[in-house]
């Protein structure tokens, strides 16, 4: 049958189900007014705690607890959400993944013949693709493909899965970062193969991969056709400046292997470990095109995408007591840090990003209680001071009022940092590299 019912897309339902059922609500159960709106979808980050709160249009979930129930709450930017819960204190919830992000595909079919040698041709342009989230029912949007078979999604949610349907055939896609390509998506009969790489632990972002460092990665293949595909080989091709230096499931061959027998759903894992060389741009998409073979001669041509950065900036910070704070990254996401005591007393942390020009970082502290107000300093790139001792409280306010983001103190690459926290205050901080 020419629709392609998903193994893949059967299981991330059922996960999805188990881990939001409470009181005998699904996500699954959509409401002509939805709970929350659109502009709160996505990934946040709870600077008091660090605790992932996710929002879809009827549902939360905050530090892995379902709600089906609104939350008292007032979008102060587009990165801040400010939550009050009844008579208990106010505090502040930073994006992290929202819906500012694209991912871009290719379509092809296949051109129907039962030879060995069946071709394969672009899907004609001015076909249109639903494209849906998979944990947001209402989340979806269609596309129209272009002139070479491509087509791109806007307003998606990196890191997020969705459903990507041509011609009743159906694929479960996860751009791993903004502007990603997502690969081939061929419609085809009996079995097909679509590819995609994660990262292994302990590297968990794929946002941050860098030139000149090595990373063990996995490219699943999986089987999302309705029959089973028989034992097949892979070849992977690697642009330049890309190298493929290790590979478990092919340790002598590194670019090529063998597969056993995929049933319908089944995934195969092959891990690999790749080396960026140097590039001449902030950031690169290095795409690795990926060749398969079954033993019945059926071909596929795929492929995934990593952005390699090129450089990475350090935010160190010291402070007298803990502090939360999160740093949003330009166009990418927020990073929470709790600084842990350190030596000499002192309270330490630091946060690796890449380094972007010419766009503002958000660095913000917040969280405090009157036990818990601070002295804090940071800088980039370089150690701050630490000597608290020598200052006073009155001293620390040279860059107030900075307490939302429209009022952030616009701070210097090369600049230091000192200053207090008060309680139930957050201090705001924007940074700017150039080049």
């Amino acid at each position: 049958m020419k629709r392609q019912i998903l193994m893949v897309k059967i299981l991330l339902f059922v996960v999805i189900a188990s881990a939001l059922v409470t009181c005998s609500h699904y996500e699954g159960e959509l409401h002509e007014i939805p709970l929350f709106d659109e502009e709160f979808w996505g990934e946040w980050i709870r600077m008091d705690t660090g605790d992932t709160w996710y929002f879809a249009s009827n549902y939360r979930i905050a530090a892995g607890t379902y709600y089906t129930t609104a939350v008292n709450m007032e979008k102060q930017s587009d990165n801040v959400i400010k939550i009050t819960e009844g008579t208990g204190p106010k505090y502040f919830l930073y994006a992290s993944r929202i819906r500012n992000s694209t991912f871009g595909a290719s379509a092809v079919n296949e051109d129907g013949s039962r030879s060995l040698f069946a071709r394969v041709l672009n899907v004609p342009k001015g076909t249109t693709a639903l494209v849906e989230a998979v944990k947001n029912g209402m989340d979806k949007q269609t596309v129209e493909i272009g002139d070479e078979g491509e087509l791109e999604a806007e307003n998606i949610i990196a890191g997020d899965d969705y459903i990507v349907t041509i011609d009743n055939y159906e694929f479960v896609v996860t751009p791993n970062t903004d502007g990603d390509n997502v690969g081939t998506l061929t419609l085809t009969d009996g079995v097909n193969m679509k590819t995609s790489i994660v990262p292994q632990s302990p590297y968990t972002d794929m946002m941050r991969l860098y030139s000149g460092e090595s990373y063990n990665l996995t490219i699943k293949f999986t089987n999302v056709g309705n029959t089973p595909s028989t034992a097949m080989s892979y070849w992977l091709r690697s642009p330049p400046g890309l190298k493929i230096i290790g590979n478990t499931n092919s340790p002598s061959l590194l670019t090529s292997g063998n597969l056993k027998t995929f049933m319908p759903g089944d995934t195969q894992n092959v891990n690999i470990t790749i080396l960026c060389e140097s590039i001449s741009e902030e950031f690169e998409f290095k795409d690795i095109i990926i060749e398969t073979q079954d033993v019945n001669g059926k071909k596929w041509t795929d492929s995934v995408s990593l952005k390699i950065n090129r450089e990475w900036v350090t935010f160190n910070v010291r402070s007298d007591r803990a502090i939360n704070g999160v740093v949003i990254v330009p166009n990418g996401k927020a990073y929470y840090f709790q600084t842990a005591a350190g030596t000499g007393g002192l309270f330490l942390a630091k946060i690796v990003v890449p380094k972007k020009y010419r766009k503002d970082y958000l660095v913000v502290f917040s969280g405090a209680s009157a036990a818990t107000e601070t002295m804090y300093s940071f800088a980039v790139d370089r150690v701050p001071a630490a000597n608290f001792s020598d200052y006073l409280i009155i001293n620390l306010n040279q860059y107030r009022p900075n307490g939302t983001e429209g009022q952030a103190a616009a701070i210097s690459y090369d600049q230091e940092v000192m200053a207090y926290l008060l309680k139930d205050e957050a201090n705001y901080y924007k940074v700017r590299f150039t080049d």
